[in-house]
């Protein structure tokens, strides 16, 4: 196995090689190096607070062709972090991939890097993928805007309108503008990705990529496995199957598992007897009379906001997002048919904003139609939508064929077939990518572990008992980690009032 460059020797080399680019970028002859790509640019550390001020940072930008399959002068910028080992020992270094596609790495992730252990005997990267984030280019931001205020339209028509019209004039911008469209998906995230590795002189290391980021990972895990010591795959999307076609049935069962889990909780049964029952009921009312909720937005600007059946989901799946406001969620359905409606559809709305996961829409649009789009996916779609309940069917659209000419070969779309040790999370309630996606994952890696948290949603933020797992792991891929603590964790507690004392 490949050892990390951090020897006395490598850690020479590596100095010369900064100090290299130090020069590059001040004196004559730099000209000719400054054109070369990729490269690495040192520069201003983005994002900065209390937890910064004992942290070992070197920032700067990876500098690549925006275009990896025709020759093109476009270069793009991607933005870099490095948490430099306090105490080194050899350990290899650690990248984290955030996910999205479209979520900022640097700004999800610095503070934790700073706080914890990581950084402690190893390097730590973070880096904005391209066109997220920190990082170039900007792809559209009049698209996220319109898309932002679609959000709270309450008639699909008049949304598929607007966003049919942003999308068109997102496409000429980006035409304009001289923007490969095809230049934005995995396979050329994972060029980026092996271009960074090798652009800071490491020769291996370990990756660590949650959701979409699992998806990168396991494309680099193909395309770079030699160079690639362990990877932890906390709720991973597939690079097999398309995970989009397949969610109303990973909605619906996440749902059915929190009105399940509500059941095997005696002061949530007595309360709530009829959880599931409920929720269909609620869906069904808010469908035909939806409720409209005046809000107040953060921008100062009052509106109202209608909640119907959709919404309800909607909100419902954030929460299990985020991992938190599940404890609510039987007793927001209860209020919704029998008690304080209004109260139960502000707690559905908030404050009316769009969800953050659905940033950088325009580059999550170029990235999910590339890998994931094709006869395939459609098909998947048409029979999940035929198995699940109405809450949970989806759209079947062809806005792909507007963002794209083509997309992935098949070839690109099967499983990761590897020995590396990898460590696949799962959260017990995640309605986007479960348990049983992580499965067939895992079933084609020789070393792989999977874990499955029962508190947690989708790519919940590693604390306790799953952090222990993480860092023991990282210390011994080889060897199997120790889940007993998982046994320990408590389940979700059910709130059965709005009594803030009586919350969990």
């Amino acid at each position: 196995m490949t050892t990390h460059h951090d020897s006395c020797a490598a850690r020479r080399i590596a100095s010369v090689a900064a100090a290299g680019l130090l020069l590059v970028v001040s004196v004559g002859p730099a000209a000719t190096a400054q054109s070369k790509v990729p490269r690495f640019e040192r520069g201003d550390c983005l994002v900065n607070g209390d937890w910064a001020r004992e942290a070992r940072r070197e920032c700067g930008w990876l500098v690549v062709a925006e275009s990896r399959d025709h020759a093109s002068a476009n270069t793009i910028r991607l933005a870099v972090e490095i948490f430099r080992a306090k105490e080194p020992n050899g350990a290899p270094p650690l990248v984290v991939l955030h996910g999205g596609p479209g979520n900022s790495g640097i700004q999800l992730y610095s503070a934790g890097v700073a706080m914890s252990a990581l950084p402690q005997h190893r390097d730590v990267v973070i880096y904005d993928q391209r066109g997220a984030g920190f990082s170039e280019p900007k792809l559209c931001p009049g698209y996220e805007s319109v898309a932002d205020s679609a959000y709270n339209l309450r008639e699909a028509a008049e949304k598929d309108t607007k966003l049919r019209e942003a999308r068109r004039a997102c496409i000429s911008e980006l035409e304009a503008k001289g923007i490969d469209r095809l230049a934005y998906n995995t396979a050329t995230s994972a060029s980026d990705l092996i271009d960074l590795r090798r652009t800071l002189g490491y020769v291996s290391w370990d990756i660590r990529g949650g959701s979409y980021g699992a998806r990168l990972a396991q494309e680099a895990m193909v395309r770079d496995g030699q160079a690639i010591r362990s990877v932890v795959l906390p709720s991973p999307m597939a690079r097999s199957f398309s995970v989009q076609a397949e969610l109303p049935l990973s909605t619906q069962q996440a749902f059915e598992r929190l009105f399940a889990a509500c059941g095997l909780q005696s002061s949530c049964r007595e309360a709530f007897p009829n959880t599931a029952q409920d929720f269909y009921a609620a869906y069904d009312e808010l469908t035909k009379s939806p409720v409209a909720v005046p809000i107040l937005r953060p921008d100062g600007r009052s509106d109202i906001v209608s909640v119907d059946g959709d919404r309800l989901v909607a909100g419902i799946r954030e929460r299990i997002r985020r991992s938190a406001g599940l404890g609510r969620v039987p007793l927001l359905l209860h209020e919704l048919r029998s008690g304080d409606r209004l109260r139960a559809a502000r707690e559905v709305v908030g404050d009316g904003a769009a969800p953050d996961a659905l940033a950088n829409r325009a580059l999550r649009e170029l990235v999910n139609c590339y890998d994931d789009y094709g006869p395939t996916s459609l098909e998947t779609l048409k029979s999940a939508n035929a198995r699940a309940r109405p809450p949970f069917r989806r759209a079947v659209t062809r806005d792909c064929e507007e963002w794209l000419p083509r997309f992935s070969e098949a070839s690109a779309r099967t499983p990761v077939r590897s020995d590396i040790p990898t460590l696949i999370m799962t959260g017990h309630f995640d309605d986007r990518t479960p348990t049983e996606h992580a499965r067939r994952i895992a079933s084609t890696l020789s070393r792989a572990y999977l874990v499955e948290f029962p508190d947690e949603g989708h790519d919940a933020r590693p604390t306790g008992c799953h952090a222990a797992i993480v860092m023991q792991f990282l210390e011994n891929p080889t060897r199997k980690p120790d889940t007993s603590c998982v046994a320990t964790i408590r389940p979700i507690s059910f709130a059965t009032t709005w009594e803030p004392a009586k919350l969990p």
